[in-house]
């Protein structure tokens, strides 16, 4: 009897079901549950993506360039009962003297290079971002007439020249660096001072002659100190005059001046400038 059974002989891809009384059951292939298993497996990648996808949507996402959603204020200076000019005032608060240097009725620009001294127009130019001495390149993010010539986001403070006028803030992320990039208008940044009424804390600890854009009885103007003091302490005295917004700008010696109403010149800084194609000016040009 046994050889006229038909017997299965098994192959290497087949399991057998042993057991289950004398009815033979084919063998399920090997490749039906490798099949099963990858996707259960595929289905557990797509709910575990899922769950985070799911989760992360409802965040903040983090910003990774100039964005935020930050409103700023364009000042222009504009007053049609005096000519373009720079009014000076001099001031003295705790002991230190202060110079606050008002630009009416003038067209902001953001320079590179050299400054033509005898380019009546220009009332006033002074230093504006600062330059690395290791390698001559411009500190933090800075775009001249849509060009974007460096990035960096090491100073929070910032400032943007358009059409508009003039603007200046502190935050870590500010939409006018690529709009800048897009209209043709101008961005720099430097050190903060004076966020809304409130001074901002620096590390640089050494006295020096110090100058600031500021806003100041919603006039922009620039505030020179002729007498060393610490960026805090400097920082703490425009507050004192109402300063309500302000970043520091190249200080010390370094060269600035402004144009006297008779165009004569005088000097915030008569150091001589480098030899470096990345020197920038704050120019405040007549209309």
């Amino acid at each position: 009897m046994e050889d006229n059974v038909e017997k299965y002989n098994p192959e290497d891809d087949d399991f057998i079901i042993i057991g289950g009384g004398s009815d033979y059951k084919k063998p399920i292939p090997r490749w039906i549950w490798i099949a099963a298993l990858v996707l259960v497996i595929a289905a557990a990648i797509f709910c575990v993506v899922f769950i985070v996808t799911h989760n992360n949507s409802t965040e903040t996402p983090a910003i990774t360039s100039e964005e935020t959603a930050a409103t700023d204020v364009w000042y222009d200076n504009a007053d049609a009962s005096i000519p373009s000019s720079i009014v000076v005032a001099d001031t003295m608060v705790d002991s230190l003297h202060l110079k606050i240097l008002t630009p009416y009725n003038v067209v902001p620009e953001l320079c590179l290079g050299p400054v033509d001294t005898t380019d009546s127009d220009i009332l006033l130019a002074t230093l504006a971002a600062d330059v690395r001495s290791d390698n001559g390149k411009i500190v933090g993010a800075f775009v001249l007439a849509g060009e974007p010539l460096s990035w960096g986001l090491s100073k929070r403070g910032y400032c943007a020249i358009s059409e508009e006028g003039i603007t200046l803030g502190v935050a870590e992320n500010s939409p006018l660096f690529e709009q800048a990039t897009e209209d043709g208008s101008s961005f720099f940044r430097q050190y903060p001072s004076v966020d809304n009424g409130k001074v901002v804390e620096n590390k640089p600890k050494n006295a020096s002659f110090r100058r600031a854009l500021c806003v100041l009885n919603g006039k922009i103007c620039v505030v020179a100190c002729t007498d060393r003091v610490l960026m805090n302490d400097f920082s703490a005295t425009l507050v004192k005059i109402g300063v309500t917004n302000a970043i520091f700008l190249v200080g010390g010696t370094e060269y600035g001046w402004y144009r006297n109403d008779d165009g004569t010149l005088s000097y915030l800084g008569k150091k001589p400038l480098k030899n470096n194609p990345n020197i920038n000016f704050l120019v405040f040009r007549a209309q």
